[in-house]
């Protein structure tokens, strides 16, 4: 009775390894499709943005090749790194959703004032100004 029960617990848990390895190997592989399908489709692009206060931000844009019409932004500014860095190193992935790179959005992203390869001060939050 013991050893049933514990070959049939045995067997569920090595289904159950098995079922996650394959979904790993999938997801690899759909991660490395998307990646070669960016740097096939996309043109990638690091600028300065200078502010209002001459400080300027470090970004990164990401453009279709693809110019026979317009595409809509998606603009993501943040403390956590536009990584990776050098005209010739793309993202794995772009946005949200793989589905947004494949439709040809225009991706964004910079680095806050006083982070990574931005200028300026970093003030984790900043307080309201009033108008």
């Amino acid at each position: 009775m013991k050893f049933n029960r514990l070959s049939k617990l045995l067997f569920v848990f090595s289904l159950t390894f098995l079922c996650q390895v394959s979904l790993l190997a999938q997801a690899a592989q759909t991660q490395t499709e998307l990646s070669t399908y960016i740097k096939e489709n996309y043109t990638k692009r690091e600028v300065l943005i200078p502010m209002r206060d001459g400080v300027k931000l470090f970004t990164s844009i990401y453009e279709p090749k693809a110019k026979s019409e317009k595409y809509p932004i998606m603009f993501d500014r943040t403390p956590y790194t536009v990584q990776p860095y050098g005209a010739d190193k793309f993202k794995e992935s772009l946005g949200p959703n793989e589905l947004f790179a494949r439709e040809g959005y225009i991706f964004v992203y910079q680095d806050v004032r006083g982070r990574w390869l931005s200028e300026g001060e970093f003030i984790d939050i900043r307080p309201d100004i009033a108008n």
